[in-house]
């Protein structure tokens, strides 16, 4: 059997001890006692005035010897009656709000709170906006928790916890029953003179109830906890079998403890020694205690929030200085291909003056005449009793000298040209002799060359104004 106190290596001062205490008994659980781990004394009752536990001192100085600690730390389990535990509705409220209604109301809501109270209270479900809030809430005698406290420090002991023996219980059924942690489930606990019925949800303590011994409120269990739910038993062997047996009968299969832990399932007070201090229920608090704890808390987020900042705020400062590490790289990488790029981009400009100086040069050629098809089709164009004495050209004009018989034909012949339009007389037509005798009309005609991009003109256009500007 495995106990649940620890210790680090050369460390006896963080070995835990647990401890469960009932009106007549105090059982240990200790890796470091002998036997089977665990270590009982009987108890005398407390003073009658509340103002100590004589017996309670002696009993923990013994279990200080016996372990070998001067300065032990111990976790209790208070066994019932000494505590009273109840699942009650409230009104919405924050955990310290709950833990000070309870504190002071704590008769109201607890039958045997008849002295002040210390109370510890945990959620038992989901909480809903606007609806009750509900809760598994404990009670103890203020009186008896400072007696405990009392003793142990008296004994050399530090007390770092106060609960009720069920949380604890809850705790060793997760334990026994790992399924417990993840669904709804039910831990029986026998003893001999009740049976303890403890609700789990999700690996919380969320309701107990308390049953007559042995098989004789089975059918009543049956009825709590219903035909198909999983249920646990542990506690006295004798008390055990009777309602399993029980419960068998009537249709609920219960589990039993099996492994490491089965030896301490035997005792309901052992159970509670051996997982005391790892609750899952509530745990009994001064409103000093929730207080303490609640700045412990709001002190931690503010710290956690302060780091977070913090780690913004360096990793921003690092991804700037990495954009900043970046441009210096960019710009040495330009600074070193500056050079070339300049020569690349002198280059380049030289290249487009160039293409800048074929396109002008095409341009032209394009808008320029091609004389040697024009001059081609003239010579084609003109009777072959005329003679050219002359072809002047200046941009798209042309100027045509020359003598025939009829200048007339000259005309009709240029104007049918298909590379000319606007075809004129430039002057009028002069009879003239020649050396060799006879006598031929001398002729000048103007006209225009077609451009490539321009429709050709129609003869009929060229006839109109070759007769608007000829004399005959």
């Amino acid at each position: 059997m495995v106990s649940r106190a620890h210790a680090e290596p050369g460390s006896k001062k963080n070995i835990r001890t647990g401890v469960a205490i009932s009106p007549t008994e105090l059982c240990a659980a200790d890796i470091r006692l002998r036997g089977p781990g665990a270590w009982r004394v009987p108890l005398e009752s407390p003073n009658g005035d509340g103002t100590g536990w004589p017996a309670l001192t002696s009993a923990l100085a013994d279990l200080a010897r016996e372990v070998g600690a001067t300065e032990g730390t111990l976790a209790v389990s208070l066994m019932p009656p000494l505590t009273e535990m109840r699942r009650l509705e409230l009104p919405p409220l924050r955990d310290d709000e709950v833990q000070r209604l309870l504190s002071r109301n704590a008769s109201k809501y607890f039958v045997n709170a008849r002295t002040p109270q210390l109370v510890g209270a945990t959620a038992a479900g989901r909480r809903v906006r606007g609806a009750p809030s509900p809760v598994i809430a404990a009670s103890a005698s203020a009186r008896l928790i400072a007696a405990i406290r009392a003793a142990a420090q008296q004994a050399g002991w530090d007390v770092v916890g106060i609960a009720p023996a069920e949380s604890a219980w809850a705790a060793a059924a997760v334990a026994l029953w790992p399924l417990f942690a993840r669904q709804t489930a039910y831990a029986l606990i026998a003893h001999d003179d009740r049976t303890d019925l403890l609700q789990i949800e999700h690996g919380s303590l969320v309701n107990v109830r308390r049953f007559r011994p042995g098989a004789a409120d089975a059918p009543m269990i049956v009825d709590t906890v219903g035909p198909e739910a999983r249920v646990g038993v542990a506690g006295v062997a004798q008390m055990r079998r009777e309602l399993s047996a029980a419960l068998t009968s009537l249709g609920v299969k219960p589990s039993t403890p099996i492994g490491d832990w089965a030896a301490a399932a035997e005792r309901g007070d052992l159970l509670a020694a051996h997982f005391a201090g790892s609750e899952i229920g509530p745990v009994l608090r001064t409103e000093d205690a929730v207080t303490l704890e609640r700045d412990r808390a709001r002190k931690a987020t503010w710290t956690i929030v302060g780091a977070t900042a913090a780690l913004l705020v360096t990793t921003a400062l690092i991804g700037l200085w990495g954009v900043h590490h970046q441009l210096d790289l960019i710009r040495a990488e330009r600074a070193r291909i500056r050079p070339q790029m300049a020569t690349t981009l002198v280059g380049r400009t030289t290249v487009d003056a160039a293409y800048q100086h074929l396109a002008t040069l095409n341009t032209v050629e394009r808008a320029s005449p091609q004389w040697s098809a024009v001059i081609a089709d003239l010579t084609e164009s003109v009777p072959e009793d005329a003679h050219l004495l002359a072809i002047r050209a200046r941009d798209d004009s042309l100027i045509i000298d020359g003598v025939a018989d009829h200048a007339a034909r000259v005309f009709d012949a240029v104007e049918k040209s298909n590379g000319l339009k606007d075809v004129r007389a430039a002057s009028p037509v002069r009879r003239e002799l020649q050396q060799e005798g006879g006598a031929l009309e001398h002729f000048t005609i103007a006209a225009r060359v077609i451009h490539p991009s321009s429709s050709p003109v129609t003869s009929a256009a060229n006839a109109s104004a070759s007769r608007g500007g000829r004399t005959p």
